[in-house]
């Protein structure tokens, strides 16, 4: 009901009760000379205030619960609208070097390297099929990435781009550095206007990063090897798993409103919005006219 009242001014509320107490001597006086005050009058109404009641009660939990609905998109658009870019590069970062950390080689995507929606595909696959992945070698196998050399001999910006092996400790140094950085920047800039649910999520993803799974010898000047390590290969893909998951909901948040807006873009914007103030306003209209039509049959 606190929604209600952010929704209407005092202006609304002198508005809606003068309709009501207006509407209701004039159902009144037309009761009176048609059939008259009568004891039966009075006696139906009663049940007939209850049945108005419970429709009230249940049309004011259906209006409370699209409130909520249009609050929480609202925000987000709010946030998408300011963030969508800053966020999607960090998101993006993270999902391809979750990919690149689980197949040991350099994420590809097609078409486009900002394709998000293959980078969802491939992050849903990974924590489908995490265990297929994730087995006894997984810490002995090194990891192909690309690194970017300024100083290669050619113009083709793509050929600038080298293959390069590392070992699991590096690659897991990098990963939880590189994102943790990304993530804690991200969320002490914007952390005022983050949505709660978002802001939960992000710091989960940061508790996982820093967990003793991803705690590396290099973290204390120790390098290790890794190849003939005894491992739990079930206690990683379980918290992989649970990674993949994380990072596959940052990818889907803003979903909806990345909808949105290509379709705004491919139509020319919508000639017409209707606000979710006045289709509210328009629910309480037509609640009070069934009840006062209710006095009529009477």
């Amino acid at each position: 009901m606190g929604k209600f009242r952010k929704l209407m001014t005092l202006k609304e509320h002198i508005t809606i009760w003068t309709f009501v107490i207006v509407l209701s001597i004039v159902m009144l006086i037309i009761q009176h000379y048609a059939k008259g005050l009568t004891k039966e009058f009075w006696l139906s109404l009663i049940p007939n205030v209850i049945i108005d009641c419970l429709f009230i009660l249940i049309a004011s939990y259906f209006i409370a619960f699209l409130m909520q609905k249009f609050e929480e998109r609202k925000a987000k658009n709010k946030v998408y609208k300011m963030l969508g870019q800053r966020y999607e590069k960090m998101v993006m970062g993270l999902a391809k070097d979750y990919i690149t950390f689980i197949t040991k080689a350099p994420c590809e995507t097609k078409e486009d390297i900002n394709n998000m929606e293959d980078i969802k595909e491939q992050v849903l696959s990974l924590h489908t099929n995490i265990k297929t992945y994730i087995k006894s070698d997984f810490l002995s196998k090194s990891i192909k990435v690309l690194v970017f050399n300024p100083q290669s001999q050619t113009k083709n910006i793509f050929d600038m781009f080298q293959e390069v092996q590392c070992s699991v400790q590096q690659y897991t140094k990098h990963f939880k550095d590189e994102n943790s950085k990304n993530m804690d920047s991200f969320i002490t800039k914007y952390i005022s206007v983050i949505p709660e649910d978002l802001r939960e999520r992000l710091f989960k993803v940061e508790d996982t990063l820093q967990s003793g799974i991803f705690t590396t010898g290099i973290d204390f000047n120790v390098p290790l090897n890794t190849t003939n390590a005894i491992f739990s290969p079930e206690e990683f893909a379980l918290v992989f798993k649970e990674l993949g998951e994380d990072i596959y909901f940052l990818l889907n948040y803003f979903g909806e409103m990345q909808e949105v807006n290509s379709s705004k873009k491919s139509n020319g914007g919508l000639p017409h919005q209707i606000k979710a103030e006045n289709f509210i306003l328009g629910l309480l209209w037509l609640m009070l006219v069934y009840i006062m039509v209710d006095l009529v049959r009477l």
